[in-house]
């Protein structure tokens, strides 16, 4: 892809925090060495072990975080949606291997930039690097809840606000949105067996809140809802 073409991604680049605070021309420059790649569903972005030069910005599409035990049973670490980033904490590291596999779970457009690069810029511009530590803790506090989702939350509840902040914000009753993940990546995200995932999704179904079937979602009670993620979210504040 040409650079021209590159630029044209800057708007979509500075809704993120880690591109945001970059100015014009640190942008241009890191996109300069930067490209996009694209992938067919299930297709290997990175493998645990392969030398990190790059940190990744999902375009489009979705893509899967995981690990693969000694035994060959695969553990989902987590989902990168569009519009964020995946292995830039090791650029902060400087380590030198990836610790984990990505892979796409639908047809993605992944933008991989040069860690080095971006490195560089950090190290000239100690405002920048301040900066940087604000949307760090920022983004260290979102995976903090969500531990305290996985620990503090039941089952039911963990399904629940799962699918709450999956939903796109103007959803009304009777809307339905997709989702690329299966039943099981869903429970072994949530760390739920997936036949009690089954019982907990009939049970919202039943109770006429949403119904989950063949990768789509259906909102058949959005304030109910969010009333139950408010509830969640009160009882670990």
């Amino acid at each position: 892809m040409e650079v021209k073409q590159l630029n044209n991604l800057e708007p979509t680049l500075r809704k993120n925090p880690l591109f945001g605070i970059l100015n014009d021309t640190q942008l241009s420059e890191l996109l300069r060495v930067s490209k996009v790649n694209y992938y067919k569903k299930s297709r290997p972005i990175i493998s645990q072990g392969q030398p990190a030069k790059y940190f990744f910005f999902v375009l489009k599409g979705q893509v899967k975080l995981h690990l693969i035990s000694s035994d060959g049973n695969e553990k989902i670490v987590k989902f990168v949606n569009s519009h964020d980033t995946f292995a830039e904490a090791l650029m902060f590291l400087q380590k030198k291997y990836y610790p984990i596999n990505a892979s796409t779970t639908e047809e993605s457009r992944v933008l991989s930039i040069p860690s080095q690069a971006f490195y560089n810029i950090l190290q000239s511009d100690s405002d920048l690097c301040l900066r940087m530590l604000g949307n760090i803790c920022l983004k260290m506090r979102g995976h903090i809840n969500e531990i305290e989702m996985l620990t503090i939350l039941d089952a039911s509840q963990r399904v629940a606000r799962y699918i709450y902040n999956l939903m796109p914000a103007e959803t009304c009753n009777g809307d339905s949105f997709s989702i690329a993940i299966t039943k099981k990546s869903i429970a072994e995200k949530l760390s739920i067996r997936p036949e009690t995932l089954s019982r907990i999704l009939k049970k919202f179904e039943i109770n006429e809140v949403f119904s989950f079937g063949n990768g789509v979602v259906t909102i058949h009670n959005r304030q109910r809802l969010s009333e139950i993620n408010l509830e969640h979210c009160l009882s670990i504040a």
